[in-house]
């Protein structure tokens, strides 16, 4: 029997606020190891599209099956419009379930604007797999490199479509393990052999093959009343998928056409432009292509060929009534009526595409004179920035801006915040497209001007590599034009790149040469730019008294400006080095001016920045009370105007007051913080993550427990 003393020894009882987890235990023998939930994994990928329309192909199923045993690398190869990614996907679509996964790129080795990068294809496939941004490394062995440690052991599918080449491809190969690994490509890839890749060559539907994807197109009794002419359409088609859907198209539009009435047209124009011939010299395709061109009325086939023009991967409405040069419900009208005739695609997103062989043709100049074309790009291009000005405009109206579309802004275009970032993020790619064409066009301020309307889009999102890519070519471009203010700005906007990837040697670098041009070219509020730059650095290395030297001459050209706004963010700036000196009466000082300063209703970003670098300095001074009052008010900004990352940085903060009072709130704080940044993909999840990692045990029953 267990004395008083013994009993109350124990007595497994849990008392006081508790805060988090907590574990109860009676006796204990041996350690006690506690792992804590991390942030809500990121669902497996499943980025598959829909097959579209398959007919036949039994043969090709059974011959993919065997040459996926086991699961290995399998490359489909044939001509374009042969029906290679139908086939692969209708496979891949039956046998998802046996896999973890399924990633999907399409390569654009055939598109006519230039395959993809490697870069590309491994930052979206390394994002799904659950990597952080700030992990994610920039140079394309390495991203290989991440992509193969990521993937090994695991059970994948992975669909690369419309590779050029295998040199293409080969980055993009999982690590050792039990993942399928389809390729689709015009060309033989035989350099993958290398690889251990098994090719089935995908040949023409054939005859009932090409008659059942006809039926579905035209219905079975239409069919039936002509099948010698059916058969007729579809050996003039080659039995090649694309232009039986193409013809098909065309009859289902005109319901009372007889099939003999194509099959007479389309014999004519196949011996009438022989010569027209896609890049492998496909005659049929060409034919059937002009057939469906010829029968559009001169309005359709007009915008038909200005569509051509567009070198993105897919337009809006917006994008095509500016290359047409109509209206937006005429342009619709016109989309729809190529859709209608095979010769666009629809695309989700109320959006449009071209199949790549239809593009090749819609640009061809034997169809009609070039005229207008350029004309057309130059209307395009314009959109583009304008509608880009107006983004950025709306998610960032405070900071400077340099290029002639800012004055007189565009107007009020998108309602708010998140649909300019939702409408910069859709339209990347695009954007891309046409700052590299612009240059190439000689249209070099547009280039530049994009880069500079996109920086909203860079410094939320973090697509680094986009991000170097486009301020690199603003930079050539401004080089070409010999405007050194242009220059000295996308050289500021490569040391902010640079800095974020914390590359401070070249960094500087880019600053101190944007510093040298804008004195050159007496430009003082560029100056200023540059000299925060190098402010920044200088607190990134270690250096708060100089960083503190440089943002106060930036602040002296703000002041000799008249720009009370540049004055309160070098003052935010300073109040930040100042703290990190230990010098806490003159950063306490600093940062309640900038402080001051922002309360108007248009800026409760920065209201919520200069708040939350208030609450760390005042933590570094040892005033915790003070450092809690300005974060709850920080967060509370932050909430009001749904700026989750700024929540994320207050709650983050709030955690290592908690740490300094060694209260129970640390952990729950952390986790709330690191669900915010991984939900948006910040490079400060990271950091969360360790100091997560790094808690300490504590008693068992302990209202303050934090487990590791």
């Amino acid at each position: 029997m267990q004395s008083p003393d013994e009993r109350g020894r124990w007595t497994n009882e849990l008392t006081g606020r508790i805060a988090g987890s907590s574990v109860q235990a009676g006796s204990i023998a041996g350690g006690v190891h506690i792992t804590a939930p991390g942030a809500a994994p990121l669902p497996s990928p499943a980025q598959l599209p829909p097959p579209g329309l398959f007919v036949d192909r039994r043969t090709e199923l059974r011959r993919l099956a065997a040459l996926a045993e086991p699961p290995g690398l399998v490359v489909l190869t044939g001509p374009g419009g042969i029906g290679k990614t139908t086939l692969a996907l209708r496979w891949l679509h039956e046998i998802k379930d046996r896999y973890e996964g399924q990633l999907f790129i399409d390569l654009r080795g055939f598109s006519g604007t230039g395959p993809l990068p490697p870069d590309e294809p491994l930052e979206r496939f390394l994002r799904a797999l659950g990597a952080a941004p700030e992990r994610i490394p920039t140079d394309t062995d390495e991203q290989a490199a991440l992509f193969r440690s990521m993937t090994t052991g695991r059970r994948l599918v992975v669909m690369l479509d419309n590779a050029v080449s295998a040199a293409q491809v080969r980055p993009l190969l999982p690590g050792a393990g039990a993942s399928l690994v389809v390729v689709t490509s015009r060309h033989r890839l035989t350099g993958l052999v290398m690889d251990g890749a098994r090719f089935l060559d995908v040949g023409p539907l054939g005859e009932p093959g090409a008659l059942e994807l006809l039926e579905h197109l035209i219905g079975p009794d239409r069919l039936g009343a002509e099948r010698d002419h059916a058969r007729s359409l579809v050996e003039l088609c080659g039995a090649l998928p694309l232009a039986v859907c193409a013809s098909g198209a065309r009859l289902a539009a005109r319901r009372r056409w007889p099939i003999a009435r194509a099959v007479a047209e389309l014999g004519d124009e196949a011996r009438r432009l022989a010569a027209l011939r896609t890049g492998e010299g496909d005659i049929s395709v060409s034919a059937v292509f002009n057939t469906s061109y010829l029968a559009l009325d001169e309005e359709h086939a007009a915008a038909y060929r200005l569509l051509g023009v567009h070198p993105g991967p897919d337009l809006s409405v917006a994008a095509a009534a500016a290359l047409i040069g109509t209206d937006e419900d005429r342009a619709a009208e016109l989309l729809d009526g190529l859709v209608d005739a095979s010769l666009l695609l629809e695309v989700p997103g109320d959006r449009y595409g071209f199949h790549d062989l239809v593009r090749l043709h819609a640009r061809d100049a034997s169809l009609a004179p070039a005229t207008g074309r350029e004309a057309a790009f130059a209307r395009l291009a314009d959109r583009y920035l304008t509608t880009a000005v107006a983004a950025d405009l709306t998610l960032m109206p405070g900071r400077w801006h340099l290029g002639e579309r800012y004055a007189p802004p565009p107007g009020d275009l998108f309602p708010s915040r998140p649909a300019a970032l939702d409408w910069l993020e859709r339209e990347r790619p695009n954007l891309e497209a046409v700052a590299r064409q612009a240059h190439a066009n000689g249209r070099h301020a547009v280039t530049w001007q994009l880069a500079e309307a996109m920086w909203p889009l860079f410094l939320q999102r973090r697509h680094y590599r986009a991000w170097m890519r486009m301020y690199e070519l603003g930079l050539a471009a401004a080089e070409a034009t010999g405007d050194l203010r242009a220059q000295a700005r996308m050289l500021e906007g490569l040391g902010i790149i640079r800095h974020n990837l914390q590359d401070y040697g070249t960094a500087a670098v880019h600053y101190e040469t944007a510093l040298h041009l804008e004195r050159r070219a007496g430009h003082r509020l560029g100056e200023a730019s540059a000299l925060e730059g190098l402010g920044v650095v200088a607190l990134a290395t270690g250096d708060p008294s100089r960083a503190t030297e440089l943002f106060t001459l930036a602040r002296d050209v703000h002041a000799g400006l008249g720009r009370p706004r540049g004055i309160a963010l070098m003052d935010r700036r300073i109040g930040e080095a100042l703290s990190l000196s230990g010098r806490h009466a003159e950063a306490e000082a600093a940062l309640a001016g900038a402080l001051e300063a922002f309360t108007l209703p248009d800026e409760p970003y920065h209201r919520a920045r200069t708040l939350t670098c208030l609450g760390q300095a005042r933590l570094r001074a040892g005033r915790p009370d003070g450092a809690t009052a300005a974060l709850h008010e920080a967060r509370d900004v932050a909430r009001e105007m749904d700026a989750p990352h700024v929540e994320a940085d207050t709650l983050r903060e709030l955690a290592r007051v908690a740490q300094h009072r060694g209260e129970p709130g640390e952990r729950p704080l952390l986790e709330r913080a690191l669900a915010i940044y991984t939900e948006l993909g910040s490079p400060q999840a990271a950091e969360v993550t360790a100091r997560l990692a790094a808690l300490p045990d504590a008693p068992p029953g302990d209202p303050g427990a934090r487990s590791s």
